[in-house]
């Protein structure tokens, strides 16, 4: 087989709990996997890979991230620092565990019982 799935549709493992283990991936299978792990893979992928925007309103850099919008600045901060807010704003709402708002498991559940998997090794 030896292909590589891509980074859009992958979530990190361990070498534990995606190829060598008893409860791995690999072994097991996507659907028995979520269902031991108690994850929704494919919710997981889908917030890994929400993505901000920004857009020029009114004279102002205004971003959307998930169903929000932010009014970031007037264009006279330019967009770099538009940028630079609108990624602090997706970083904040990641440590903020609001990602466990809509179906599945949250980012930082699942992180959380990555690092508790880990260190049973």
């Amino acid at each position: 087989m030896a292909q590589k799935s891509p980074d859009t549709s992958a979530i990190p493992l361990c070498a534990r709990h995606h190829r060598t283990g008893r409860d791995a991936y690999h072994k097991l299978g996507p659907r028995a996997f979520e269902l031991h792990h108690g994850l929704d893979l494919r919710a997981i992928v889908a917030r890994f890979n929400e993505k901000p925007s920004i857009r020029i309103e009114g004279g102002s850099f205004v971003g959307k991230y998930r169903d929000e919008e932010f009014l970031l600045g007037p264009l006279q901060i330019g967009l770099r620092s538009a940028v630079r807010i609108i990624l602090s704003i997706k970083r904040e709402d990641r440590a903020s565990g609001s990602w466990a708002e809509g179906p599945g498991i949250a980012i930082r559940d699942f992180m959380r019982i990555r690092e508790r998997l880990q260190a049973r090794q």
